[in-house]
Parts: structure tokens; C-alpha cells; sequence
């Protein structure tokens, strides 16, 4: 249990900075600029709708015009380190699933202002990005079974 949580820690942590910094394009000084701000809160919001909703939606990130590819490698490295501290595929399948669901839901209250309690649009946005939401489960998953193959302890 203490492996999972901390693998499901990991995970958001590491997207989240690998997000803010190369999806977002942040640095320090904006990160600075953003706290010394007088509306902290609505900034926080609109950085952390634009992050997830890249999150959510890296194939279409990566398959877009300008293409960006941030999203695919904050999925991967984030999965792959869960999947190290893990030491278990199962643990990693369940990191994954939880680690989707906490995006999905970042995405859909901060981004589209949505009311959690309201599961027919949720599940009508779900459906709609059906794929992208499958690669990035498979980008969490995937790596983190190999971190986890990795590290793992055979008894």
C-alpha cells in the first residue's frame, strides 16, 4: 500500500513539474511573477486547466500542426519512475488508473468549469477524447511496467 501511494505521489508530482516547466513553457521568474500576483488563484487555475487539458490530450498534442511532445514525455518519465518505486505491474496498473482519473478530473473543473457531481458531461467529454485518454493511460502504464520489471523482487 505505502509503495502505491507513494508511486500515485510520484507520478502527479513529476508530471505536474515536467508540465509546468516544458508544456506551459513557465520559468522561474514567471513562477516568481505568478506568486508576487494579486490574483493567485485565477492564474493557478488557468495554468493548471491548460496543463492538464495537454495531459489528457497528448495524442492530439503530439499529432497537432506545431507539434508538441511535452505531454508524451511528462506521461512516460512520470510513469517510469512510478513504476521503479513501484516494483509491481498490478501496483502500476492502479497507479495509472488513479492518476488518470485526477487529471481527468483537473481538467474538467478547472478547464471547462464543469460540476463534478454532473457524471452525463463528464462521461459525454470522456467519450469524446476516448483515444487520447487511452495513450495516456498507456503512457503511465507502459514505462511504469518496466520500471517496475526493473526493480522488481522476486520472492
Amino acid at each position: 500500500m505505502f509503495r502505491t501511494i507513494l508511486a500515485l505521489l510520484l507520478t502527479l508530482v513529476i508530471a505536474v513539474v515536467i508540465g509546468a516547466f516544458q508544456i506551459l513553457g513557465l520559468s522561474l521568474a514567471d513562477l516568481q511573477a505568478l506568486l508576487g500576483s494579486g490574483d493567485i488563484t485565477g492564474d493557478l487555475m488557468t495554468y493548471g486547466g491548460l496543463m492538464f487539458g495537454a495531459l489528457m490530450t497528448p495524442y492530439t498534442m503530439a499529432t497537432s500542426t506545431p507539434a508538441i511532445y511535452a505531454p508524451l514525455v511528462a506521461l512516460g518519465v512520470a510513469g517510469f519512475v512510478a513504476g521503479l518505486v513501484s516494483k509491481s505491474g498490478v501496483r502500476m496498473f492502479f497507479v495509472s488508473i488513479i492518476a488518470i482519473v485526477l487529471f481527468f478530473l483537473g481538467f474538467y473543473i478547472l478547464t471547462l468549469a464543469g460540476d463534478p457531481g454532473d457524471l452525463t458531461a463528464m462521461y459525454s467529454i470522456l467519450r469524446a477524447m476516448v483515444i487520447d485518454v487511452g495513450v495516456a493511460f498507456g503512457l503511465l502504464f507502459i514505462p511504469g511496467v518496466i520500471g517496475a520489471s526493473l526493480t522488481a523482487e522476486e520472492y
